[in-house]
Formats: C-alpha cells, structure tokens, sequence
C-alpha cells in the first residue's frame, strides 16, 4: 500500500475531529442536523486550516446513509468512498488549472444532471480566486439557482478578490490561524500515534512555523519522522531538518548587532551559511524575531511571540538598557524584507546579506555613539556600498524579466505597453516604473486601471505582498545613469554626492 503523508492520515474525519473552528464547525453541524443546507458556500482563510476537510465532511453528511446528529457515519458505501476519493457525486475542481470560461460552461451542463451515485451532487472549487472575471460572471446564475441536489462549496486563501456577486449569493465562514496550543495538542496526539516522543520545544518550534495551519505542521512532523529515525525528536532535530536557526543564535547575532561589532556579526551570518542556511530563511527569521522585539517594545508583557519563548529573555532587557525605539526596530524589519525580495532575482546571495547586516549596525545607535565603538562598522559600510548599485541593478534586472513574463501571461496588449518601461526600484510598498519621454502614450494607458490592476496583481504574486505601482518619465540623466539612481535609491539624496 502506497505511503500515505500524515495530513492525509490523520485528516478530520468528523465535524468533532476538526481543529480550532468551533463556531464554523457548529453552524454547519446545525445545518446538516436540522436539513437547513445552502445551496452555496465560500469558505475562506489561510491555508491549512481546514477548508477543503471541512468541506468533505459536508459532502459526507449530506450523502451519508446512516447520520447521527449531523454527523457522517464514515462506515456506509457513500461515506467510504467519498474518503477513497471515488464518489462520482463530489466534485473537486480546481481553479488553478481549470480557470477559463470553457471549464465553468462544462460545468453548468454537468449540473443539470442529476446525482448519480447519492443524494445531493457536491461541487468543491479549491483556490476559487483563480477563476477569471469571465469564468465567475459565467458561474453567477448557476450558484444563485442550481437544482435542488447541488451544494456549491468555494474555498479560498485570497477572499479579496472574490468578486461581491460571488459573495452575495453564498454563506461565507470564516477560517481563521490555529493558535500555538491548539496545534503543539495535536502534534504530540500524532506523535504518540506513531510511537515517537516529541519534546516539548520541538513541538513549539514546529507550531511557530507552521504560522497557525496545521497541514503545514504535520507536513513538518512528516519530514523530521523520515529524517530522524530514532524515537525521540528533539528541537535541534527541527532545526536541521528546517534549516533555520534557534532563538539562542537569534539572540548572539543581534547583540552583535546591538553593540556595533561588525566582525562578529559578519561571522555569525558566515556560520549560518557555512551550516546550509538559506539567506531568504535566515532574513525570514530575524525579521520574525525583530517583530518579537517590536511587540514587546510596544506593549511589553502583553506581547505574543513568533520566535521568542519567554520573557526572561536577556535581549529584551538590554533593548529597554539601550533606549531602542519602535522606529529603529521598524527601519530594521523593512531593510531586512527589502533584502529578501531581492534575494530571490540575485545570485549574489552573501554580498546583499552581508551588505544588509552591516548596515543593521548602524540602525540602533545615535550619531555620537557613532564616534566610538562604531567605527569600525561605520568603515566596512562605507567601504562596500560603491558596489551595492551594481547588485540591487541585477536583482531588479531579474524582477522586471519576471514580472513581464507575469504580465505577459496575463495580457499581451498590457506587456506591450509595460515592456518600454524600466524598473526604477521598488520603496517599501510601491514599484517605481520609468518611461522616457517619447513613450508618453504607453505610460498613460499603463494608468489606466486595467492595466494597473493587472500589473499590481502580478507584483503581489511575486513579492507575496501588496505593492503599488507607480510611473514617471526619466529624464535623460536618469535614461543614462541607471548606477546613480539605484545609489539615490539605496541611501537617499543627501548623501549621493555626483561628480562629472
């Protein structure tokens, strides 16, 4: 028998059996008791949390020969076989691969026919905000009056873009992060199931980084039970099965930080690459432990941690000593999520990082402080930055490469207007788009909202975040000095001096 992932195994069978949505839970439970059933649903919320599980299990009840409560029996014909994946009445579609109006046209003929292994015919979109506006319009009237036997669920991680038509004509429920707790009780549950201890720090670890989805935390526990064939998993199990590094090393680097020691801080960096590190992993991880140091900072022992475990701990201590302000911390997170984003397009992973790191020193320490112990710091910077330009050019290089192809895909008029523009850089949330002079017209249509939605939406598939674009013409300096704007760009006007 093929091997089965533990997501799979240990995937809620019952309404009673799902993790953390109580009142979605109960409100369809009620539903199914009582045969008050919609005819469409839009489940949505952050991946791993239960959507598509949730959803089969709806599928189950409906279907299922012998409920009790509300509740599937999992035993009848109907039951087992919708848990095979073989039951010709529950459709799963998904949107990522069948998006076009062709697909949603096959699909409005389907149903029409009536079930034919069960009683109600259960269509299941996963991703549903892949659809195209042509595909979702072709889909209204069918989601507002569909045959009596057919149950619509759509289950998405993007509701923003769910059109309001879609909305409006279904019952929404919320899907929200599994809390810490909720997760660490049913990875040490699974544990046992499988005749493993899990120490208690391994299991928080493994929590923290699932980032509140279950399926993402037994895929972890998955990973570390084939690494680790022994019957205990520890927390340095975690770590090197992750490749990430511990709060301990977290703590060593940004003292280092804190106190201006460039040589120690460029070799805590050169240990976790020599260790097999990812330079995104690592910036992912101190940005999440900044973000620990923010909250407490902000609201002290109110602070819920991503990386930090407790309050003792010492570097807390020494921010509140060091007078550090939210700004300073905040400067810190954005220069460190700049730097991830163009690690992504650039080959010259340990330059950029050790760039970004020595300019952290100079983050946390006022002007005159500077003259001291900050010296050397201040000198390695100063040093390496005529070569930062040249780097963040390639990094953008490669973004611009990709995000054309994006838009490409998209639609090719857009490209054609977008592909005489240039990548200036991109400032915390908005990408700088320049057009020389003589390509006024491609500007102004690049302005327009159908392009520009369609440009931005390809910059939040790439940078996983919400990024504004914004275009301008180029003078002819900036047309000929791409080097001297990336310079601006980087430190700012008041110290690019220009010399002919």
């Amino acid at each position: 028998m093929a091997y089965l992932a533990l997501y799979r195994t240990w995937r809620p069978r019952f309404f009673a059996d799902v993790v953390g949505q109580e009142k979605t839970v109960a409100a369809l439970l009620n539903a199914v008791k009582e045969n008050k059933m919609s005819h469409a649903y839009l489940f949505f919320g952050p991946r791993g949390t239960g959507k598509t599980s949730v959803a089969k299990i709806v599928a189950k009840a409906v279907n299922c020969e012998h409920p009790s409560a509300g509740e599937p029996c999992n035993q009848c014909s109907s039951c087992l076989d919708i848990n095979q994946g073989s039951f010709m009445d529950v459709i799963e579609i998904d949107a990522a691969s069948n998006r076009g109006i062709d697909e949603i046209r096959a699909l409005r003929e389907q149903v029409r026919i009536a079930p034919a292994q069960g009683k109600v015919k259960v269509y299941i979109i996963d991703e549903a905000h892949m659809l195209t506006m042509e595909a979702f319009n072709a889909l209204l009237k069918t989601l507002e009056e569909p045959p009596p036997s057919v149950i619509f669920i759509l289950a998405t991680t993007e509701s923003q873009k769910i059109p309001a038509t879609i909305w409006s004509r279904c019952q929404s429920y919320g899907f929200h992060r599994l809390t810490l707790e909720e997760i660490v009780v049913r990875l040490k549950e699974v544990a046992e199931a499988q005749k493993v201890l899990l120490e208690a720090d391994a299991a928080v670890l493994i929590s923290q980084r699932a980032n509140g989805g279950l399926r993402d935390a037994l895929s972890i526990l998955d990973q570390i039970l084939i690494y680790q064939t022994g019957e205990v998993i520890s927390k340095q199990d975690v770590l090197d099965v992750l490749g990430v590094v511990d709060e301990n090393f977290l703590n060593e680097l940004f003292t280092s930080i804190l106190i201006r020691d460039a040589e120690k801080t460029l070799y805590f960096l050169a240990t976790a690459l020599e260790q097999g590190k990812e330079g995104q992993q690592l910036v992912h991880d101190l940005s999440m432990y900044l973000r620990d140091l923010l909250l407490y900072n902000l609201i002290g022992n109110k602070a819920k941690f991503n990386i930090i475990n407790d309050f003792e701990n010492p570097v807390l201590q020494q921010l509140k000593k060091n007078h550090t302000s939210p700004r300073q911390i905040l400067s810190a997170i954005k220069l460190l999520m700049n730097t991830g984003e163009k690690l992504r397009f650039s080959e010259g992973n340990k330059f950029l990082l050790e760039i970004a790191f020595l300019e952290l020193l100079n983050f946390f320490h006022s002007d005159d402080h500077e003259e001291k112990k900050g010296d050397q710091a201040a000198a390695v910077t100063r040093a390496v930055r005529h070569n930062t330009a040249d780097a963040a050019g390639e990094a953008d290089a490669k973004l611009w490469t990709a995000i054309l192809a994006k838009v490409k895909e998209q639609k090719i008029p857009t490209h054609a207007l977008l592909s005489q523009g240039r990548l200036a850089g991109i400032k915390e949330d908005t990408a700088f788009i320049g057009f020389r002079k003589g390509y006024k017209f491609h500007k102004e249509r690049m302005d327009e909202k159908v392009n520009k939605d369609i440009l931005e939406n390809v910059l939040k598939q790439l940078l996983n975040r919400e990024i504004k674009a914004r275009f301008f013409f180029l003078s002819d300096e900036q047309s000929n000095d791409y080097i001297i704007n990336k310079a601006i760009e980087f430190f700012g006007e008041d110290i690019i001096e220009i010399k002919d």
